[in-house]
């Protein structure tokens, strides 16, 4: 909530910030309600056992994550990241991102979803606590793997229930090296997908000389850069695009698209007769408010908060049931991890917070939230706090 204030702030001052307030008022009255109404109840932990040889299966998730990395990377034909560091076209890095998920077909697609923001980082997690042996190998195939898709986000995903975990049991130092890696991880991309921050001035006019996309070049934005600019990119990604994506939003809904009045969920439109690609606004705003990306044929959505989708579609009632649907969940999460406090926090902290960047059915479903809860609840009686 305090990113998505920074940046909205930042790119529209305080004129849409009373839609955020609005949301947290309710969220804040539901959770509290529902809370209140649970605690009066006999609540007891869901509980599942396993019915299978416990190493087979930590064995055969092991076996899953590796074969399909080495699958994916067959299907794109390249590692991405590599190509795209050879490369000193900006452009021509842009497509190789682009071409990445173009280039997967539908199942693909969500089962590298899957994997990448549910599986891996429960399994790290998981292997780090219960198999050191399967932890040792699953670490640098989920880093490269992370790092390959090109990503920033990714390295982060794939590491923070673990980093969180070792906070909460005081493992400070193992938690520091882990957020190194991240960082190191993040600056890896930035670089790569940044040219003129590890090339000179003249192997980048050089570069654009020989461009396809020339044309479209403005020399004064790909000036010589360096560690600062790097970091300067990497606040700027994490501390305002939420926000300041929000923003555009807010400004362009219902100003000058209307509220799509649940059409703009994509498991409903098509039940109510309507095509979901009409009010798909991720895309319809990217490309209102990008007009240089898609003048040369780039596509790209402007993903944002889980309570932005919801106001998309039915304005200040949308906050409301968004407010309502985040608590009952947090309420839900609570019961299931009821007597594993440590896990609760590290497996669902950073699906809270991509909240801020993503639809919250999204999330459960293609986005590895609800993959996560089942890993969880399947191997719990082999896991404890």
């Amino acid at each position: 909530m305090l990113f998505r204030s920074i940046g909205l702030t930042y790119g529209y001052g305080f004129k849409h910030i009373n839609k955020v307030l609005f949301y947290a008022l309710f969220f804040l009255f539901f959770y509290f309600l529902i809370k209140g109404y649970l605690k009066n109840k006999n609540i007891t932990a869901f509980k599942y056992k396993i019915i299978c040889n416990k190493l087979k299966l930590d064995y055969s998730l092991l076996l899953f994550i590796i074969l399909f990395v080495i699958i994916h990377l067959i299907f794109l034909n390249n590692i991405p990241c590599i190509t795209a560091w050879k490369t000193l076209d900006y452009y021509k890095i842009a497509f190789i991102r682009q071409s990445i998920n173009e280039h997967n077909n539908v199942l693909i697609k969500y089962i590298s979803s899957f994997l990448i923001k549910g599986i891996i980082p429960f399994a790290v997690l998981y292997f780090y606590t219960q198999n050191k042996k399967s932890f040792y190998i699953i670490l640098p195939v989920a880093i490269f793997y992370s790092l390959a898709l090109m990503q920033k986000s990714l390295i982060i995903t794939i590491l923070i229930p673990l980093i969180v975990w070792l906070i909460l049991n005081k493992q400070f130092v193992k938690s520091l090296i882990l957020l190194g890696v991240s960082i190191v991880g993040m600056f890896f991309l930035v670089y790569t997908t940044n040219p003129n921050l590890r090339a000179t001035s003249i192997e980048i006019n050089e570069a654009i000389r020989t461009s396809p996309y020339k044309r479209f070049y403005n020399n004064e934005n790909f000036k010589n850069g360096g560690f600062i600019e790097a970091g300067d990119a990497v606040y700027t990604r994490f501390f305002l695009t939420t926000g300041l994506v929000a923003g555009h939003w807010f400004e362009k809904i219902p100003s000058q698209f209307p509220y799509a009045k649940g059409c703009g969920y994509h498991f409903l439109a098509p039940l109510m007769g309507y095509n979901f690609n009409d009010y798909d606004y991720s895309k319809i705003i990217y490309n209102a408010v990008y007009l240089k990306e898609k003048k040369i044929g780039l596509k790209g959505t402007v993903t944002v908060a889980s309570f932005v989708y919801d106001y998309a579609n039915f304005g200040y009632y949308g906050l409301i049931v968004s407010a309502f649907l985040l608590a009952m969940l947090i309420n839900l999460l609570n019961i299931i991890f009821l007597n594993n406090y440590k896990w609760n926090v590290s497996l669902n902290f950073l699906f809270i917070f991509w909240l801020s960047s993503g639809a919250l059915s999204t999330l459960l479903f293609s986005g590895g939230w609800l993959i996560t809860i089942l890993l969880f609840v399947i191997y719990v009686p082999a896991v404890k706090d």
